[in-house]
């Protein structure tokens, strides 16, 4: 048992030199141009500029703001109603190419882009002072999944887990129901069709949790679910995603 540590850290190694033999046997390839990236990322530095990036944007839920906003500014809802986590990050927003990478990744199984995306949402993650004790993915409904094939969310979430080392509790929560297509909705229609729609597996008491998703819209989900961990008792909840739609409804 006393092995295991450095075991661990023999692991990590082992798998950052096959990472970079692999950079090095195949090169990274730009998936929005089609040409050489020429860096360990499958993004040209010149496709990675035209990017809508998500900046500036309210700390606590991530809504685009206006380009004369503070970096830590926060939008009037936040300001006169908080929601139930403590903050968002979220790098990109949903608009072309973004989202023809998450409808590839998300109703393609296209996982190089889901990964592409990922890194991007590393960057801002790596590093900080604190981290989560736990990730978590907003679950699907079994039917859902099974006409999907997966859950891009648990893929994400395990992504994130392996390159921070956090651990990542796939069974956190269970849907209980399978609800409606919220694409449309408001977000007062998306609350009422969630209600009931999710319960908590497992004890969170004094645990800090990140939410994981691929794009945020409403934050309905993520609002539900991060009101079940408070009740919980868990000591702070926080929502990563890979997008976010520019407005609400």
């Amino acid at each position: 048992m006393k092995h295991s540590k450095p075991l661990e850290v023999f692991a990590k190694e082992w798998r950052r030199h096959l990472n970079n033999l692999g950079y090095r046997l195949f090169p990274g390839h730009c998936l929005l141009c089609n040409r050489p990236s020429g860096r360990k990322l499958d993004l040209c530095a010149d496709c990675e500029t035209d990017l809508p990036f998500n900046k500036p944007a309210c700390q606590r839920c991530a809504l685009p703001l206006p380009t004369v906003a503070l970096d830590n500014a926060l939008c009037g809802r936040c300001q006169a109603s908080p929601p139930a986590f403590q903050c968002a990050v979220v790098p990109l927003l949903y608009e072309f190419p973004v989202d023809r990478l998450v409808n590839a990744f998300k109703h393609r199984g296209a996982f190089s882009r889901g990964a592409l995306m990922a890194e991007i949402l590393l960057r801002e993650l790596r590093g900080r002072n604190e981290q989560p004790q736990l990730i978590a993915p907003v679950p699907l409904h079994w039917r859902r999944q099974f006409q999907r094939g997966f859950n891009q969310a648990g893929w994400l979430a395990r992504y994130l887990g392996r390159q921070l080392d956090i651990p990542v509790e796939q069974g956190l929560f269970s849907r209980l129901r399978h609800t409606d297509h919220q694409q449309g909705q408001s977000r007062k229609q998306r609350l009422a069709n969630l209600k009931g729609a999710f319960s908590l597996n497992k004890v969170v008491t004094g645990k800090t949790i990140a939410l994981v998703d691929d794009v945020m819209t409403t934050g309905s989900t993520l609002q539900s679910l991060a009101k079940l961990l408070n009740g919980a008792g868990a000591s702070a909840v926080e929502v990563w995603c890979l997008v976010r739609t520019p407005l609400e409804k």
